[in-house]
C-alpha cells in the first residue's frame, strides 16, 4: 500500500469527521460555518492527472453533503475548486510547482496565503450562491462569503501552520 495514499485517505476521514462533528455546529453571526475540509483540497499532492483528484473532491464533498443535509452543493463547490486547483497553483507559486513535490511549509507565508485565499474565496462564492439560489439576495449572498471565506481562511492557515512541520 503506498504511504501517500495511506495517509490522504486517513486525512479525508479526519477531515469529514472534524468538519461533520464540530465545524458544522459552530456558526459565527448565527450563518458563518468555517470549512476546514477544504484543506483536503489545499494540501493534496499536485499529479498531472486530475481525474482520481477530481474525483476524491467529489467524495469529499459528498460525505460533508450527506452530513450536512445539503443537497450537492459542497460537492459541486469542491469539484470546481479542484479542478481550478491548478490555476491558483500557477498565481501563487508560479509555473514551476509542477516540477517540486507541493509542500506548502516550503514557500513564503505570502504565496501560501494566496493560494489558500484564491480556493476559499472561489468555494465559498460557489457555494452560497449555490444555496440561495437567487439573484434578488445577490448582496446578502455577497456577504456572507465573503465573511465565511474570512474565517474559513483564518481557520485553515491556522490549521496548516499548527500541523506544518516546518513553520510557514
Amino acid at each position: 500500500m503506498n504511504n501517500t495514499w495511506l495517509k490522504n485517505s486517513i486525512s479525508f476521514v479526519v477531515l469529514v469527521l472534524i468538519q461533520a462533528l464540530i465545524f458544522n455546529h459552530i456558526d459565527f453571526l448565527g450563518y458563518i460555518n468555517p470549512m476546514i475540509y477544504l484543506l483536503f483540497i489545499i494540501q493534496a499532492p499536485y499529479k498531472p492527472n486530475r481525474t482520481p483528484f477530481l474525483l476524491a473532491s467529489f467524495l469529499m464533498g459528498l460525505s460533508i453533503d450527506i452530513f450536512s443535509d445539503t443537497g450537492g452543493i459542497h460537492a459541486a463547490s469542491s469539484v470546481f475548486v479542484a479542478y481550478i486547483r491548478t490555476f491558483a497553483l500557477t498565481v501563487a507559486f508560479g509555473k514551476n510547482f509542477e516540477y517540486q513535490p507541493l509542500k506548502l511549509s516550503n514557500h513564503p507565508f505570502g504565496k501560501v496565503f494566496t493560494y489558500v485565499s484564491i480556493l476559499i474565496i472561489t468555494h465559498h462564492t460557489l457555494f452560497y450562491f449555490l444555496e440561495i439560489f437567487n439573484f434578488n439576495h445577490l448582496l446578502t449572498t455577497f456577504v456572507k462569503a465573503v465573511l465565511a471565506s474570512i474565517i474559513s481562511i483564518i481557520v485553515c492557515l491556522s490549521a496548516l501552520y499548527l500541523f506544518s512541520s516546518k513553520k510557514l
